[in-house]
C-alpha cells in the first residue's frame, strides 16, 4: 500500500483479503432474501455520497480521548498479513509486536515474525533499531517527545508496527478522505464487547473494533486492500496493559556481543528489510 493512502496512518497496513468460496449456490429467491437480510443497516457503504455518521464519529471520539489519555502502558498485537506471490497466489504471514510506552519521552517494541525480527528503542534523544538475526543496529538521533518521533518516522517511511497508535487516536488522519464510515454492530474480541465500524477509502476498506465504555480501547483492526490481486488483508487483535512494569533497562539499547552499527540511512533501517 502506497504510503500516501491515509490509512497506512493505522499500524502501516500492507494489505489483503482471503476471499471464502461458497460450497454451494442457494436458490435465486432465498439467494435474494439473504442478501437483503445481510445488508441490513449497512447498505450505505455502497453510497459513495456518504460520510462518517455521527454514531461512528462518537465512538471515534470516545477512542480519541481514552488514547490521549493514557500515559504509561503497554499493547500486544496479533498480526496477520496476506503477501500476494505470482499468479495471484497468497500466504498468510503471521506476526506480534509489543510496545511499552512511558510518555512522553521512552518507548519500547519488540517484533517477531515471519517476515522480520525487530527491537526499537527511544530513550527521548536517540532512536535504535535493532535486527537480531542479522546481529545488526542503526542509532540516530531523535526529537524530544514521542509525538515528534512518530512524524519523524512516517516522514522518513519507516515501517514500525502499531506506531500510529501513538497519535493517541488522531482521528482527523484517520478518517481522511473517508467516503463513508458506520456503526456496523456490537461485537465481542477476547471476551471484550466492542462497537464495530466499518469505514471506506477510495482503495481500502477497513474495519475498527473498539471497547463500548469510558475505557474506548481499539482492540481489533481489519484492512482490506482493493483493485489489487487477491484482495489482501491486514489484521492485528491488541491486548492491552495499562499498569505495566517498567525498569531501568527497559528504554537503553544495549548492543549484544558482535552486534555491528550500520548506518541509520542503510534500507535496513530504512523500510525494515527482511529477516
Amino acid at each position: 500500500m502506497s504510503p500516501s493512502i491515509p490509512i497506512r496512518r493505522w499500524l502501516h497496513v500492507a494489505a489483503g483479503c482471503i476471499v471464502l468460496a461458497a460450497a454451494g449456490v442457494a436458490p435465486a429467491a432465498a439467494q435474494d432474501a439473504t442478501d437483503a437480510e445481510t445488508a441490513g443497516d449497512n447498505t450505505a457503504l455502497l453510497d459513495t455520497s456518504a460520510v462518517v455518521t455521527p454514531e461512528a464519529q462518537e465512538v471515534l471520539d470516545r477512542m480519541t480521548a481514552t488514547l490521549k489519555s493514557m500515559r504509561q502502558y503497554s499493547v500486544t498485537a496479533s498480526i496477520t498479513r496476506d503477501e500476494v506471490l505470482a499468479f495471484g497466489y497468497k500466504l498468510q504471514n503471521t506476526e506480534s509486536a509489543r510496545m511499552w510506552v512511558d510518555a512522553p519521552k521512552h518507548l519500547r517494541m519488540e517484533v517477531a515474525g515471519d517476515i522480520k525480527n525487530r527491537t526499537y528503542v527511544y530513550d527521548g534523544a536517540q532512536l535504535t533499531m535493532f535486527a537480531p538475526d542479522l546481529n545488526v543496529y542503526a542509532e540516530t538521533s531523535a526529537p524530544g517527545t514521542i509525538g515528534e518521533l512518530v512524524g519523524m518516522l512516517l516522514d522518513a517511511g519507516v515501517e514500525m508496527p502499531l506506531i500510529d497508535l501513538l497519535y493517541h487516536g488522531n482521528t482527523g488522519s484517520l478518517t481522511e478522505d473517508v467516503r463513508v464510515g458506520l456503526v456496523a454492530g456490537e461485537s465481542e474480541v477476547d471476551g471484550v464487547a466492542t462497537d464495530h465500524l466499518a469505514f471506506r477509502q477510495p482503495q481500502v476498506d477497513w474495519q475498527l473494533w473498539v471497547e463500548k465504555g469510558k475505557q474506548a480501547l481499539p482492540r481489533k483492526l481489519l484492512i482490506t486492500t482493493r483493485y489489487q490481486v487477491g484482495d489482501p488483508q491486514y489484521q492485528a487483535t491488541l491486548r492491552w496493559d495499562l499498569k505495566p512494569t517498567f525498569n531501568a533497562k527497559s528504554f537503553v539499547f544495549a548492543p549484544p556481543a558482535g552486534a555491528t552499527k550500520i548506518p541509520y540511512n542503510n534500507p535496513l533501517a530504512a523500510d525494515g528489510g527482511d529477516k
